[in-house]
């Protein structure tokens, strides 16, 4: 079997060091297939089949099997926002009223703006990473749109560069 092993799959598959694959809804052949695809979801059967030295029926079948078990859930396009316009990623904290909680985050996920939001531990309930086009919206987002009861405390964290990012957000 020819080996390829990128950066990507070699972090997959150290992220599964030491359990037990039978305990995992996938196994080493379907790590390297995952691997590949998360480099580049533009790679044919046959080239992931090549490189993997696996049969393209099997690399087929795979597929559909992880996409029919929801692991590989889309696929997508990384852009480099930096490239179109300067972008704004900023980590807003949020702490909140507990019985308000369900209604701010309801309100803060639905804003177009919102990338993630998190339920988190520590001094805040509720981190939102968020990516405005430019430092106005962000203003605009803390001084009005979080301006709503059941908010105690907003904290805001601006990302200035990264040294490792999230392909998926651009930043």
């Amino acid at each position: 079997m020819k080996t390829t092993d990128s950066p990507d799959s070699i972090q997959l598959s150290e992220r599964w060091r030491g359990l037990d694959l039978r305990l995992l809804p996938i196994d080493e052949v379907d790590v390297r297939i995952l691997s590949r695809l998360r480099e580049n979801a533009r790679l044919s059967n046959v080239e992931i089949a090549r490189d993997l030295g696996i049969s393209e029926a099997t690399i087929r079948r795979r597929i559909k099997s992880l996409e029919d078990k929801g692991i590989i859930q889309g696929y997508s396009c990384y852009l480099n926002y930096q490239l179109i316009e300067n972008p704004v990623k900023a980590y807003v904290h949020l702490a909140l009223d507990p019985g308000e909680r369900d209604d701010v985050v309801g309100k803060v996920t639905a804003h177009p703006r919102a990338v993630a939001v998190y339920r988190v531990t520590g001094e805040h309930d509720v981190l939102c990473v968020m990516f405005f086009i430019d430092m106005s919206e962000l203003h605009e987002f803390l001084d009005r749109y979080l301006q709503m009861p059941g908010i105690r405390h907003v904290e805001t964290q601006i990302v200035l560069n990264p040294y490792k990012g999230v392909p998926w957000t651009g930043v």
